[in-house]
């Protein structure tokens, strides 16, 4: 996707030139605006600057939609029109009236901040930090990263930003400077059904969603896993006529081993004669600082994930060369694993709260009392612990932990996402727990559409953590963590002690990468799950900890120079 930057204002003396647009979105780039130069628009009192590979993104005048669309969808541009099915940012920019819209999901985040002077919009928080020209660090955001690695209900890294909630509107009349929030409830009633009797009902469903996708503009790849979701996907496009380049990225390792992604992957590819690709992941020769950086300058620091990245976004910065313009993916909200109390439903969508894991001191030391769970996200009085979890997912998960993953693809690929759009949503939302959890009824659904290869067990990059025990990242937390930046942002009381657990080398007795895989090939991961459900919550190793304030730390740093960028430019 591109990154996408909006501005309007009320006065002409507080009128934003495209120059000063086109120089936020070259200084936000990753590795500068290289071979996607940014385009800037400026008509009557408002602009707009898209960045990175714009061919899928579209724009009219100042209104742009980034993502992709379920159906055609004429009006997109029209504040006030009726809001679109797909996956999107979408800002528009009429005479007198500016919308913000956000999808059904809230895949795709927009922040927004009105200055009085200003109204300023952005898919990236560091280009509001530009153009406000300072930054006021938010504990709560702070909090919520170092507790569950992503930014939390509704937090900015800066206290003035705000997020806008999954399926709504702002509406923002720019005579009157006035703003309208309309946010709709996520509402789950679930209704008797049997699987045999709405398998076919699904069936038909998934199958609008994920062939109404507007794939028109652009080239678009899949990217190909050995799960159930990318597997009906891939069907579902192929019955329709799409034959896409498909690829899947991981160890060198993973093709030759079963039950591996990688290897299921081909295996299918090979099944539907498809043009395939595997990418490798090496990790970068190039330094932990240089790393994150180029994940926190991508992300904007809305996720902790950095494992995926860590070959320092060349997989993604390449698709460009390839061709490649949007991926489709396989994200979903068809039902989450079983959990056993509210807390672990919390937990299992990464919901945790200092106070989990932490003493209360050290928390509110760190949080300022500005961690608590909104009213909206806890349980109701006739609420079932699945419901719960699932709401938590719809309204959680998907707009805060998987748009953040997309956060750290947008300045490289649009992205489109069919199964977490409105209608299919909706339909899951009316599903009784037993066929929500584990994905029940979707699996089901999966399968009678699947050829007889079987499942992946086990990721293509499996060994997720193992970096973080390496000697090179182990120098750099007790460095980062030791730096001006760290002793101001986090109290002695959290970070001499976590120091000593870093330098102890904690998990010097974790099973290797080899032995995982071969527990995985025999131990079903349903038994996995329900073993954890039963242990209860954990709260999150010493080392990723220590990622995690590592992060922060240099995201703090990063806005703070960004706030400087226009500094003397008035």
């Amino acid at each position: 996707m591109s990154n996408l930057i909006y501005a309007c204002w009320r006065d002409p003396a507080d009128a934003l030139d495209a120059s000063v647009l086109l120089r936020v979105a070259a200084h936000i780039s990753p590795f500068g605006p290289g071979t996607h130069p940014p385009r800037a628009t400026v008509a009557g009192n408002s602009a707009l600057c898209l960045t990175g590979p714009s061919k899928c993104a579209i724009s009219l005048g100042t209104s742009a939609h980034l993502g992709a669309l379920i159906g055609p969808w004429p009006d997109w541009h029209l504040p006030e029109s009726e809001l679109p099915d797909g996956t999107f940012a979408l800002v528009r920019s009429g005479d007198s009236v500016t919308e913000l819209c956000s999808d059904f999901a809230g895949s795709r985040t927009l922040w927004y901040v009105d200055t009085g002077r200003r109204f300023l919009a952005s898919t990236s928080q560091r280009a509001l930090a530009c153009l406000l020209g300072s930054f006021e660090i938010n504990a709560s955001a702070k909090a919520w990263f170092l507790s569950s690695g992503n930014l939390g209900p509704a937090d900015g890294w800066d206290l003035r930003l705000s997020r806008l909630p999954g399926g709504a509107r702002l509406r923002l009349d720019r005579v009157a400077w006035q703003t309208r929030l309309q946010v709709p409830s996520i509402e789950f009633k679930p209704r008797t059904m049997t699987a045999k009797d709405s398998r076919g009902e699904m069936m038909g469903i998934l199958r609008k969603a994920i062939q109404g996708l507007d794939l028109s503009v652009g080239t678009w790849a899949f990217p190909l896993s050995g799960g159930f979701d990318c597997r009906f996907i891939l069907t579902a496009l192929l019955d329709q006529g799409f034959r896409p380049l498909t690829m899947t990225w991981g160890l060198a390792a993973s093709l030759s081993q079963p039950g591996n992604d990688a290897f299921v992957a081909q295996k299918l590819a090979e099944h539907y004669a498809l043009p395939h690709e595997y990418l490798l992941t090496d990790i970068s020769e190039a330094s932990p600082e240089q790393v994150v950086d180029a994940f926190l300058a991508a992300s904007g620091g809305t996720t902790d994930q950095l494992f995926p990245y860590l070959d320092g976004l060349r997989l993604w910065s390449g698709f460009s060369n390839r061709g490649i313009d949007g991926v489709i993916r396989g994200d979903e909200g068809f039902g989450w694993i079983q959990v056993i109390s509210e807390a672990h439903a919390r937990a299992s969508v990464g919901m945790a709260l200092l106070s989990d894991f932490m003493d209360e001191a050290t928390a509110e030391q760190i949080a300022g009392n500005r961690q608590q769970v909104p009213e909206h996200l806890r349980r109701r009085e006739d609420e079932s612990i699945p419901t719960y979890r699932d709401r938590l997912y719809h309204s959680y998960r998907i707009p805060v932990g998987l748009a953040a993953l997309n956060d750290v693809k947008a300045p490289f690929v649009e992205i489109a996402s069919p199964l977490i759009s409105r209608s299919v949503l909706s339909y899951v939302r009316e599903m009784p727990d037993a066929l929500r959890t584990d994905k029940a009824l979707f699996k089901s659904v999966a399968r009678s559409v699947s050829p007889d290869i079987p499942y992946a067990t086990m990721g293509a990059d499996d060994d997720r953590n193992g970096y973080l025990k390496s000697d090179t990242y182990t120098r750099w937390f007790l460095e980062e963590l030791a730096t001006p930046e760290a002793e101001r942002l986090f109290p002695a009381s959290f970070r001499t002690p976590l120091m000593g657990e870093v330098l102890q080398g904690s998990w010097s007795l974790a099973p290797s990468w080899s032995m995982r895989a071969a527990l995985k090939r025999v131990i079903p991961s349903s038994w996995v799950r329900l073993v954890r459900a039963r242990m209860g919550l954990k709260g999150p190793e010493p080392r990723h900890l220590a990622l995690r304030s590592c992060l922060i730390c240099r995201m703090i740093r990063m806005l703070e120079r960004d706030s400087r960028l226009l500094a003397g430019d008035g």
